[in-house]
C-alpha cells in the first residue's frame, strides 16, 4: 500500500523509516525528495569529485557523460517497506537520465547510487544539495524473508570500489567526439567525390577520345577494304 506523507512522518519519528538528515519540506504528498551529495565519479576519469554544503566544486556532465553518484541522504528500510524511485522532472526535461533500478529493497541500509547520463546536446551541472529523486513507500503484508546483503561502503557514504572498476573499464563516446567523428567523416566522403569526379573528368578528357580515334580508324580500315 502506498504511504501517504502523514504515514511517512509516522514511520521516521518510530524509526521505522531511517532517512539522514531528514526536512520536513522534502516530504510530498506521498514520497521524499532526496539530494545529490557526497562522492561522484565521471566517465573517463578516476577522479573522485567531492561535493560537499558550501564548496566550489560541482559536478559537470559534458554531452554523452556517465557518472556514478551517492544520494546526501542515508536510508534504512525495515523488511515491510519498500521504496520506488522516481526521478526528478526538471533534470528529465534536461536531457539527464537516471540510470537505477526501480525499488529499495526492504532491509536496505546505505546512501543510495545511481547511474547518470547526460543525453542532452549540452553540460548539465548539479551541485550538492539538488534535488535528484523521489522516494514511495510501500508498505508490505508482512517482512521478507530475504533482504539485501549489506554493502560497507554504501552505509559509509562512499561508491564501492566494484563500481569504481566497471565505471573504469567503461568506454563512453560524448556527442562532441561523436560530432567530430561525423564531421571527419563527413570530410572523407567529401575527398572520395571530388576525386571520383575528377577521374570521371580525365577519362572523359583523354579515354573516351581515344576510343573514338580508334572507332574511327577500324571504320575508315574497313570501308578502304570494302572499296579495294
Amino acid at each position: 500500500m502506498l504511504m501517504t506523507d502523514s504515514e511517512i512522518s509516522a514511520a521516521i519519528e518510530k524509526k521505522e523509516i531511517e532517512i539522514r538528515p531528514f526536512d520536513v519540506e522534502k516530504l510530498q504528498g506521498a514520497s521524499y525528495d532526496l539530494a545529490i551529495g557526497g562522492e561522484s565519479l565521471v566517465s573517463k576519469s578516476d577522479e573522485k569529485i567531492l561535493l560537499a554544503p558550501k564548496s566550489s566544486i560541482s559536478l559537470h556532465l559534458d554531452a554523452g557523460d556517465f557518472a556514478l553518484v551517492l544520494t546526501k541522504e542515508y536510508v534504512k528500510m525495515p523488511l515491510d517497506i519498500a521504496g520506488v524511485i522516481g526521478m526528478r522532472s526538471a533534470l528529465a526535461r534536461k536531457g539527464l537520465i537516471l540510470l537505477a533500478g526501480m525499488q529499495i529493497d526492504p532491509g536496505f541500509e546505505g546512501h543510495l547510487r545511481f547511474g547518470l547520463y547526460n543525453a542532452s546536446p549540452r553540460r548539465i551541472t548539479l551541485d550538492y544539495d539538488d534535488d535528484l529523486c523521489m522516494i514511495e513507500f510501500h508498505r508490505l503484508s508482512g517482512p521478507v524473508e530475504h533482504p539485501p546483503p549489506r554493502i560497507p561502503e554504501l552505509i559509509k557514504g562512499k561508491i564501492p570500489e566494484a563500481d569504481r572498476s566497471f565505471l573504469r573499464s567503461l568506454e563512453t563516446t560524448s556527442l562532441s567526439e561523436l560530432r567530430e567523428n561525423m564531421r571527419g567523416l563527413i570530410q572523407s566522403v567529401d575527398t572520395l567525390t571530388n576525386n571520383v569526379k575528377n577521374l570521371t573528368n580525365v577519362v572523359y578528357r583523354f579515354l573516351v577520345p581515344g576510343i573514338v580515334a580508334i572507332l574511327v580508324a577500324v571504320i575508315v580500315a574497313v570501308i578502304t577494304g570494302l572499296l579495294k
